[in-house]
């Protein structure tokens, strides 16, 4: 399971920058109110084509923090049971609806569509890929969270 929480950490949450990378709509969170260290209580990814194949990282005993940084550059932490921390960094940027993350030394892209609620920010809809049965061979998923700062 490491192998596949490693492998969309560090390769596959690249995302297009939005908004000139500055981010932030009036009708959306606006960049301060993401600014901060964010604890998952969800990071669930689901199986393109079989939604009934799931895997959330969280349930399984992961410990995975975001940091999103004011500077608009952000760290995300995995801490798997018995295994090294996984660190991966970036830069993000917002618009009204969406996330938008670019992973340092990697390309592709990502984008997540956002719900911020108080505390509670959701993300959602990511295109990745995701090992679910460990035979070293990923399939296309959907990557969901949910965060609380």
């Amino acid at each position: 399971m490491w192998n596949r929480a490693k492998l969309f950490v560090a390769g596959s949450m690249v995302v297009s920058a939005m908004l000139g990378g500055c981010g932030g709509s009036s009708t959306g969170p606006s960049p301060a109110s993401l600014t901060g260290t964010w604890t998952a209580t969800k990071m669930e990814f689901v199986k393109a084509g079989s939604p009934a194949t799931t895997a959330d990282l969280v349930a399984k005993g992961a410990t995975v923090t975001l940091d999103l940084r004011a500077s608009h550059d952000y760290t995300l932490t995995v801490k798997m049971p018995g295994q090294a921390d996984e660190l991966t960094t970036g830069t993000w940027s917002s618009s009204a609806d969406m996330l938008s993350m670019t992973v340092t030394g990697f390309t592709g892209e990502r984008q997540f569509a956002m719900n911020l609620s108080g505390n509670t920010i959701t993300l959602g809809g990511a295109d990745v890929d995701f090992d679910f049965n460990d035979d070293g061979i990923d399939e296309p998923a959907k990557l969901s969270m949910v965060l609380t700062k």
